[in-house]
Protein backbone atom coordinates (compact mmCIF):
# COMPACT_ATOMS: atom_id res chain seq x y z
CA UNK A 1 0.00 0.00 0.00
CA UNK A 2 1.09 3.54 -0.09
CA UNK A 3 1.24 4.09 3.91
CA UNK A 4 3.68 1.00 3.90
CA UNK A 5 5.64 2.07 0.86
CA UNK A 6 6.09 5.38 2.45
CA UNK A 7 7.13 3.81 6.03
CA UNK A 8 9.80 2.03 4.00
CA UNK A 9 10.75 4.64 2.06
CA UNK A 10 11.46 6.72 5.69
CA UNK A 11 13.44 4.41 7.33
CA UNK A 12 15.66 3.66 3.40
CA UNK A 13 16.11 7.26 3.24
CA UNK A 14 16.95 8.07 7.06
CA UNK A 15 19.47 5.12 7.09
CA UNK A 16 21.10 5.75 3.36
CA UNK A 17 19.43 2.52 2.45
CA UNK A 18 19.25 3.04 -1.81
CA UNK A 19 15.79 1.11 -2.75
CA UNK A 20 16.18 -0.42 -6.08
CA UNK A 21 12.85 -0.90 -7.55
CA UNK A 22 11.71 -3.50 -10.09
CA UNK A 23 9.05 -2.79 -11.44
CA UNK A 24 8.72 -4.94 -14.56
CA UNK A 25 5.36 -6.45 -14.11
CA UNK A 26 3.61 -2.68 -13.13
CA UNK A 27 1.52 -2.14 -16.51
CA UNK A 28 0.10 -5.99 -15.97
CA UNK A 29 -1.80 -5.27 -13.08
CA UNK A 30 -5.04 -7.21 -13.09
CA UNK A 31 -8.81 -5.30 -13.44
CA UNK A 32 -10.01 -4.16 -9.84
CA UNK A 33 -5.93 -3.37 -8.46
CA UNK A 34 -3.66 -0.53 -8.86
CA UNK A 35 -0.23 -0.37 -9.10
CA UNK A 36 1.63 2.09 -6.72
CA UNK A 37 5.24 3.37 -8.27
CA UNK A 38 7.78 3.38 -4.92
CA UNK A 39 9.11 6.61 -6.46
CA UNK A 40 6.08 7.97 -6.37
CA UNK A 41 4.89 7.78 -2.26
CA UNK A 42 7.16 10.28 -1.44
CA UNK A 43 9.88 12.86 -2.07
CA UNK A 44 11.96 11.12 0.11
CA UNK A 45 11.01 7.73 -1.79
CA UNK A 46 11.99 9.65 -5.00
CA UNK A 47 15.33 10.78 -4.18
CA UNK A 48 16.52 7.66 -3.06
CA UNK A 49 15.29 5.02 -6.05
CA UNK A 50 16.47 3.44 -9.11
CA UNK A 51 13.06 2.15 -10.68
CA UNK A 52 13.82 -0.08 -13.28
CA UNK A 53 11.05 -1.08 -15.98
CA UNK A 54 11.02 -3.09 -19.39
CA UNK A 55 8.57 -3.53 -22.34
CA UNK A 56 9.71 -7.12 -22.92
CA UNK A 57 6.59 -8.83 -20.08
CA UNK A 58 4.06 -5.97 -21.02
CA UNK A 59 4.33 -6.60 -24.76
CA UNK A 60 6.26 -9.94 -25.38
CA UNK A 61 9.10 -8.80 -26.48
CA UNK A 62 11.43 -9.98 -24.75
CA UNK A 63 14.06 -11.02 -27.63
CA UNK A 64 14.70 -6.85 -28.66
CA UNK A 65 16.59 -6.70 -25.11
CA UNK A 66 15.38 -3.53 -24.06
CA UNK A 67 15.13 -2.20 -20.34
CA UNK A 68 15.23 1.40 -19.07
CA UNK A 69 16.02 3.03 -15.58
CA UNK A 70 13.58 6.37 -14.22
CA UNK A 71 16.19 7.89 -12.00
CA UNK A 72 14.88 11.07 -10.27
CA UNK A 73 18.21 11.89 -8.28
CA UNK A 74 20.28 13.79 -10.21
CA UNK A 75 23.69 12.87 -8.30
CA UNK A 76 22.21 9.04 -8.05
CA UNK A 77 20.79 9.33 -12.32
CA UNK A 78 24.77 10.39 -12.78
CA UNK A 79 26.02 7.54 -10.80
CA UNK A 80 24.47 4.82 -11.86
CA UNK A 81 24.90 5.91 -15.86
CA UNK A 82 28.18 6.47 -15.63
CA UNK A 83 28.60 2.53 -14.18
CA UNK A 84 26.78 1.28 -16.98
CA UNK A 85 28.59 3.58 -19.26
CA UNK A 86 31.93 2.13 -18.45
CA UNK A 87 30.50 -1.57 -19.07
CA UNK A 88 29.09 -0.70 -22.33
CA UNK A 89 25.56 -2.40 -21.02
CA UNK A 90 23.95 1.02 -21.85
CA UNK A 91 24.11 0.50 -25.75
CA UNK A 92 20.88 -0.70 -27.33
CA UNK A 93 20.01 -1.29 -30.73
CA UNK A 94 18.32 0.96 -32.67
CA UNK A 95 15.35 -1.91 -33.71
CA UNK A 96 15.04 -2.05 -29.30
CA UNK A 97 14.83 1.68 -28.83
CA UNK A 98 11.80 2.20 -31.77
CA UNK A 99 10.36 -0.53 -30.47
CA UNK A 100 10.19 0.12 -26.89
CA UNK A 101 9.09 3.34 -27.90
CA UNK A 102 6.33 2.30 -29.78
CA UNK A 103 4.80 -0.28 -27.86
CA UNK A 104 4.61 2.66 -24.96
CA UNK A 105 2.75 4.79 -27.80
CA UNK A 106 0.50 2.62 -29.64
CA UNK A 107 0.14 -0.34 -27.27
CA UNK A 108 -2.55 0.63 -24.63
CA UNK A 109 -5.64 -1.18 -26.22
CA UNK A 110 -3.85 -4.20 -26.94
CA UNK A 111 -2.51 -4.19 -23.68
CA UNK A 112 -5.59 -3.96 -21.85
CA UNK A 113 -7.11 -6.42 -23.59
CA UNK A 114 -4.52 -8.80 -22.58
CA UNK A 115 -4.67 -7.92 -19.26
CA UNK A 116 -8.62 -8.98 -19.67
CA UNK A 117 -7.95 -11.98 -21.48
CA UNK A 118 -5.43 -13.28 -18.25
CA UNK A 119 -8.01 -12.02 -15.85
CA UNK A 120 -10.27 -14.33 -17.69
CA UNK A 121 -7.59 -17.09 -17.91
CA UNK A 122 -7.04 -16.60 -13.85
CA UNK A 123 -10.89 -16.91 -13.12
CA UNK A 124 -10.78 -20.27 -15.37
CA UNK A 125 -8.23 -22.03 -13.23
CA UNK A 126 -9.43 -20.92 -10.40
CA UNK A 127 -12.95 -22.61 -11.07
CA UNK A 128 -11.24 -25.75 -12.64
CA UNK A 129 -9.35 -26.51 -9.51
CA UNK A 130 -12.34 -25.94 -7.15
CA UNK A 131 -14.33 -28.21 -9.24
CA UNK A 132 -12.01 -31.05 -10.42
CA UNK A 133 -8.37 -30.80 -8.06
CA UNK A 134 -9.88 -28.85 -4.88
CA UNK A 135 -6.68 -30.18 -3.24
CA UNK A 136 -5.14 -27.60 -5.41
CA UNK A 137 -6.17 -23.73 -4.82
CA UNK A 138 -5.09 -20.79 -6.63
CA UNK A 139 -3.67 -18.04 -4.82
CA UNK A 140 -4.95 -15.49 -7.02
CA UNK A 141 -2.80 -12.36 -8.19
CA UNK A 142 -3.11 -8.99 -8.18
CA UNK A 143 -0.98 -8.30 -11.01
CA UNK A 144 0.69 -10.33 -14.04
CA UNK A 145 0.35 -13.59 -15.78
CA UNK A 146 1.68 -15.75 -12.87
CA UNK A 147 -0.36 -18.00 -10.41
CA UNK A 148 1.23 -19.75 -7.64
CA UNK A 149 -0.82 -23.19 -7.16
CA UNK A 150 -0.86 -24.51 -3.29
CA UNK A 151 -0.31 -27.88 -3.45
CA UNK A 152 -0.06 -28.36 0.59
CA UNK A 153 -2.64 -30.30 0.53
CA UNK A 154 -1.69 -33.57 -1.60
CA UNK A 155 0.61 -34.30 1.37
CA UNK A 156 3.63 -34.81 -1.08
CA UNK A 157 7.35 -33.73 -0.41
CA UNK A 158 8.94 -30.96 -2.98
CA UNK A 159 10.57 -33.83 -5.20
CA UNK A 160 7.10 -35.47 -5.34
CA UNK A 161 5.36 -32.87 -6.22
CA UNK A 162 7.60 -32.17 -8.94
CA UNK A 163 7.81 -35.61 -10.29
CA UNK A 164 3.61 -35.33 -10.15
CA UNK A 165 3.82 -32.37 -12.44
CA UNK A 166 7.25 -33.11 -14.55
CA UNK A 167 6.52 -36.31 -15.30
CA UNK A 168 3.05 -37.47 -14.79
CA UNK A 169 1.14 -34.34 -15.81
CA UNK A 170 3.71 -33.46 -18.49
CA UNK A 171 3.76 -29.49 -17.21
CA UNK A 172 7.37 -27.83 -16.61
CA UNK A 173 6.18 -25.11 -13.96
CA UNK A 174 8.31 -23.18 -11.45
CA UNK A 175 8.59 -25.51 -8.45
CA UNK A 176 8.12 -22.86 -5.36
CA UNK A 177 11.11 -23.54 -3.74
CA UNK A 178 12.76 -21.86 -6.91
CA UNK A 179 12.15 -18.73 -4.55
CA UNK A 180 12.78 -19.84 -1.35
CA UNK A 181 12.26 -22.32 1.43
CA UNK A 182 8.73 -20.62 2.08
CA UNK A 183 7.51 -21.99 -1.22
CA UNK A 184 7.35 -25.30 -0.07
CA UNK A 185 4.03 -27.10 -1.34
CA UNK A 186 3.44 -24.67 -4.09
CA UNK A 187 4.39 -24.75 -8.21
CA UNK A 188 4.06 -21.11 -10.07
CA UNK A 189 1.62 -21.60 -13.64
CA UNK A 190 1.75 -19.02 -16.14
CA UNK A 191 -1.61 -18.73 -17.53
CA UNK A 192 -0.04 -15.83 -20.64
CA UNK A 193 -1.17 -18.27 -23.10
CA UNK A 194 -4.47 -19.11 -25.76
CA UNK A 195 -7.26 -20.65 -23.26
CA UNK A 196 -6.65 -23.92 -25.51
CA UNK A 197 -3.42 -24.49 -24.20
CA UNK A 198 -4.69 -24.02 -20.41
CA UNK A 199 -7.44 -26.42 -20.80
CA UNK A 200 -4.75 -29.13 -22.03
CA UNK A 201 -2.79 -28.08 -19.40
CA UNK A 202 -5.13 -28.53 -16.50
CA UNK A 203 -6.92 -31.69 -17.61
CA UNK A 204 -3.44 -32.97 -17.49
CA UNK A 205 -2.86 -32.18 -14.07
CA UNK A 206 -6.29 -33.58 -13.25
CA UNK A 207 -5.74 -36.82 -14.65
CA UNK A 208 -2.03 -37.09 -12.81
CA UNK A 209 -4.11 -36.19 -9.88
CA UNK A 210 -6.02 -38.84 -10.00
CA UNK A 211 -3.89 -41.58 -10.89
Amino acid sequence: SNEELSELAEVCYDNDILVVSDEIHADLVLPGNEHVPFATVSEKAAQNNITLMAPSKTFNIAGIVSSFAVVENREIRERYFDYLNARELNQGTIFAYLATQYAYEAGEEWLNQVNEYVQKNIDFVDAFLQKHIPQIKAVIPEASFLIWLDCRDLKLSQPELKRLFIHKAKLGLNSGTMFGKEGEGFMRLNVGCPRITLEKALDNLKKAVAL
